[in-house]
């Protein structure tokens, strides 16, 4: 029995302990959490569209002649300025021998010019020599025509007389006063007469013959001394033209300057100093990096969330930061994966974002107004319950929400909280209503 007693006795003893260990710790629980604060504002859900960062601008660099790289200032990867030397390049193959050939073109145009001018200067001689011809057989023609004149007139009046004895003697012969022998005499002087006649006044027409043969040859040398202006022409055109091809072929024997075509960076470099480049393949590349293009291929559904000029966001996942751009093109052919594209252009002062880069395009597509935001992480769903915690006088208060709009980040919600409440964000899973709470605090808060 008094075993039994003393039994019953340590165990009365050890129930009570227990039973007021349990009691002490029940008052003394508390859960410490985190919570965020209610805010009431517009709430905009955003559709993320991925895409990438693209340079606008790609420029080849090659020299104009091909050559020896004489010298070269940049690496790959280096930022160039628009018009920068960046290499000098020194022409081969036999470039000064084209130089030389051209020089002596040269020189064969401009003796091919001097004997053009030459020949107009003895063909200007030759029309004046033709016209001062001309005024010599006008005067000639002048004096023999005076000449002329009074002997044919002398010859005219012999020849008159010496018809009028022929016509006398002939009415004597009929008549038979005197022989037939006479008027035959008297006949032939009368014909003497005439032909002298005639020959004076054939020498009247060959003065006039000789003038009109002097004024052809004046054309005549009108027509040397034209041909001999246009061959003037075309010698001093050949010279002209000559001149331009020895310039172009000296321009080719000297040293070129091969400078940035854009401002940007090398984005790649193919040539070292002594390497021979040439006209037809690019041995640098550079790009430009201000402003940038962010290209994206959207479907058919998506492709009326855009307007070219329209300003978007567009979210920078490796620099952590987001970007102003603006939409300028939109295609209206879709490429072979039967997607559409879209760039927009974005300022890239500090030529931090790269091409390459993944580049996401921030939508809105939905806005609810005036809403209850709180972050996503203080929603608790229990029983097909959806619930929140806000904290009231250090304890734990159950609210029951609606979900209107939800992100992964922040959701829009309504019921029976208001802005400036403080919702539990960590440490609500293992809370009921009513349990007390303590707020853990912030490191950041902690440092002030």
């Amino acid at each position: 029995m008094k075993r039994l007693l003393l039994l019953f006795i340590l165990l009365f003893f050890v129930t009570a302990c227990m039973q007021e260990e349990s009691s002490e710790e029940t008052e003394e629980r508390v859960t410490p959490v985190k919570v965020d604060r209610v805010e009431n504002e517009d709430f905009v859900i955003e559709r993320k569209i991925a895409g990438r960062a693209a340079s606008p601008d790609s420029s080849p660099v090659m020299p104009e002649t091909p050559g020896e790289v004489a010298t070269l200032n940049i690496s790959k990867g280096d930022r160039v300025e628009k018009g920068e030397t960046i290499a000098v390049v020194r022409p081969g193959g036999n470039v000064g021998d084209q130089v030389e050939l051209q020089e002596i073109a040269v020189r064969q145009a401009e003796k091919q010019l001097d004997n053009a001018r030459i020949s107009k200067e003895q063909a200007q001689l030759g029309v004046e020599n033709a016209e001062d011809q001309v005024e010599l057989a006008k005067q000639a023609s002048q004096s023999e025509a005076s000449q002329s004149a009074q002997a044919a007139e002398a010859a005219k009046q012999q020849y008159e007389q010496a018809q009028q004895i022929a016509d006398e003697t002939k009415k004597l012969v009929d008549e038979g006063t005197i022989p037939e022998a006479l008027y035959t005499q008297a006949q032939n002087r009368a014909d003497q007469a005439h032909a002298q006649y005639q020959q004076l006044q054939g020498q009247k027409s060959q003065s006039s013959s000789a003038v009109s043969q002097a004024e052809a040859q004046v054309d005549q040398a009108q027509q040397q001394l034209e041909q001999a202006q246009v061959a003037v022409e075309q010698a001093e055109l050949q010279v002209e033209q000559a001149n331009v091809q020895l310039n172009q072929a000296e321009e080719q024997a000297a040293n070129e300057a091969i400078t940035a075509p854009v401002t940007g960076e090398v984005a790649s470099l193919s040539a070292e100093e002594g390497d021979m480049v040439t006209n037809q393949q690019p041995f640098a590349t550079v790009v430009s990096l201000n402003p940038m293009t962010i290209s994206a291929s959207v479907t058919p559904e998506q492709l009326d969330l855009f307007e070219k000029g329209q300003e978007l966001q567009v979210d920078l996942p490796a620099l952590e930061k987001e970007a102003a751009s603006v939409i300028d093109y939109i295609s209206s052919v879709p490429d072979d994966t039967g997607l559409y594209p879209v760039e927009a252009t974005v300022d890239n002062a500090e030529e931090d974002i790269k091409p390459g880069m993944m580049a996401s395009f921030l939508l809105p597509e939905n806005v609810v107004e005036d809403a209850l935001i709180i972050p996503t992480d203080g929603l608790v769903e229990q029983n097909d319950e959806t619930f929140v915690y806000k904290v009231e006088e250090e304890k734990a208060v159950r609210v029951d929400v609606e979900v209107i709009e939800s992100q992964s980040d922040f959701s829009a919600v309504s019921g029976e909280i208001t802005a400036e409440d403080d919702i539990i964000t960590s440490g609500q899973l293992t809370l009921s209503d009513g349990d007390k709470v303590t707020i853990m605090k912030e490191e950041s808060d902690e440092a002030r």
